[in-house]
């Protein structure tokens, strides 16, 4: 029989792909990365990149550049995986996306990054107007997502979603704001203002942050040296005041703040107390409880001690699941009336204190005055209705959190480009503002596993979409290639985003 076929002899199939294949400088109007359009797009929706160029504007300075757009395309090519100025001048660089004078060089950027430093306090933290700004912006951001959505997302908490029945007949139950304080760690490979030896052993900078667990956005960020401590109260205090004040005003009636054991000093507890007014005003008061972390310290495993075996009850997991590996107990009562008295005094009235235990797993050796067979946690709250078990699970559900910081460093705050002390921290509320578009984007515009993928797989499907720019009877138009899986998701995501009333 004849053979039909046509491949060349001696020509690997693995190897033939490149057989009369070229590479030439051409394709008029084939644009990378065209998704990018979607974070810029979004932030001028809400009003984002208008309310950046007005506080920057400065009495009889006309940029040559408009600082707002900037900013947010900077913001943009950040989330769109840019890791340094560099890399946001080639991103930004597009005529197509970016306009006829294509992206800021680096030394412009600089220069925006000097003024954006400028707008923030001696803290880190944004200034009363830049702060006031990104309140309002987040406001319509938020009133979007419950416009498409018909509430804002609730945190799960056991399987069940976290929310508050309403006081007013007929209305619906509205889910808990929960927010989330935590600190974390970016290593330094040169010597920088700030950069610092940090406690577990590395060099470079020790950042706290706040983030909305249900919405997934950053509210506010304070970069700090890498030897700053984790009990640090009064760094807790600025950023919880902060981040309270970026919680839209309809939204900030029932909050749960939650912080790791760094959050347990009398400080914080104390300002979270002053600001839980609900109890004493019923639904007119503002509802703030709070989870945070309780030190196992010499009068907590004083209280444990004293607990008879019948006292732990069953903990449950995060899908509600019996998990008969891990006991609770409430070692409030203990404590406020054991042999020794009061062990809580000074304290708030309205304070518990609930221990977790596990079994130490087979061959570890506990320490010095550790129990040798059972590791244990406590938490404390505030929150006076709820099982043991329930308010233990609500506890460690907000340790997912963590991906957030990841998310942040992902969003080019792994590396802090500059010596500079204010331009990093500048640097870093951009990379925070580019999760917050992230999370924004994903909520309002997007669907499926897209409105819940991380910053890597966005850049892949969406930011990083091919595209043709091409302009037809005035209408200028890219056009995604039919052959990207995700192209009906990218022109779904833009329509939805230019649907919105602009600011």
């Amino acid at each position: 029989m004849k053979s039909t076929r046509t491949r060349k002899p001696g020509v690997d199939p693995a190897l033939g792909w490149s057989q009369g294949l070229k590479v030439e400088v051409g394709g008029t109007g084939t644009v990378a990365h065209a998704g990018i359009v979607l974070p810029r797009l979004l932030a001028d929706r809400i009003g984002l990149t208008a309310g950046l160029s007005a506080v920057l504007a400065r009495a009889g300075f006309i940029p040559g550049r408009d600082r707002g757009r900037a900013l947010v395309d900077t913001a943009a090519a950040l989330a769109a995986g840019a890791t340094c100025l560099s890399d946001v001048e080639v991103m930004t660089a597009q005529v197509e996306i970016f306009g006829p004078h294509g992206g800021a060089s680096d030394s412009t950027l600089l220069r925006v990054l000097n003024e954006f430093a400028a707008r923030l306090n001696s803290d880190g933290l944004p200034g009363r107007r830049l702060a006031a700004m990104m309140a309002a912006a987040r406001s319509k951001a938020w009133a979007h997502i419950v416009a498409r959505h018909g509430q804002l997302p609730a945190v799960k908490v056991a399987g069940v979603d976290l929310t508050r029945q309403s006081q007013r007949a007929g209305e619906a139950a509205r889910p808990v704001v929960v927010v989330r304080v935590d600190a974390t760690l970016i290593e330094a490979d040169s010597s920088k203002d700030g950069a610092k030896g940090h406690y577990k052993g590395g060099f470079g900078f020790h950042p706290l942050g706040a983030w909305c667990t249900n919405v997934g956005d950053s509210l506010a960020v304070m970069l700090r040296p890498g030897n700053a401590g984790s009990f640090t109260a009064a760094d807790h205090l600025l950023v919880l005041e902060a981040a309270l004040g970026q919680v839209p005003a309809s939204w900030r009636t029932d909050v749960l703040v939650t912080i790791d054991g760094a959050g347990a000093s009398h400080e914080v507890i104390d300002y979270l107390t002053k600001l839980n007014t609900a109890p004493a005003h019923g639904r007119r008061g503002r509802r703030i409880e709070y989870s945070i972390g309780w030190p196992v310290d010499e009068r907590t495993m004083t209280a444990i001690g004293e607990l008879r075996e019948r006292d732990w009850a069953d903990a449950i997991s995060a899908d509600g699941k019996v998990d008969p590996d891990a006991q609770v107990v409430d070692l409030t009562a203990i404590l406020r009336h054991g042999p020794d008295g009061d062990r809580m005094k000074g304290w708030p009235a309205d304070q518990r204190v609930i221990a977790r235990r596990v079994p130490r797993p087979a061959g570890e050796q506990a320490k010095l005055g550790q129990d040798p067979n059972w590791r244990y946690g406590a938490f404390t709250t505030n929150t006076q209705a709820g099982q043991l078990q329930w308010l233990d699970a609500r506890h460690r559900t907000q340790a997912h959190i963590e991906d957030k910081m990841k998310e942040v460093k992902a969003c080019g705050a792994e590396n802090l480009p500059s010596k500079d002390w204010d331009r990093n921290s500048a640097w870093l509320h951009l990379a925070a503002l580019a999760t917050s578009l992230n999370a924004w984007l994903r909520h309002i515009s997007l669907d499926g596993d897209l409105a819940r993928a991380e910053p890597k797989a966005l850049r892949y499907r969406i930011f990083g979409a091919p595209a043709r720019y091409i302009v037809h009877a005035r209408q200028a138009s890219l056009k995604v290639p039919p052959g990207w899986a995700w192209a009906q998701d990218l022109v779904t995501a833009y329509a939805r985003l230019h649907a919105l009333h602009p600011a």
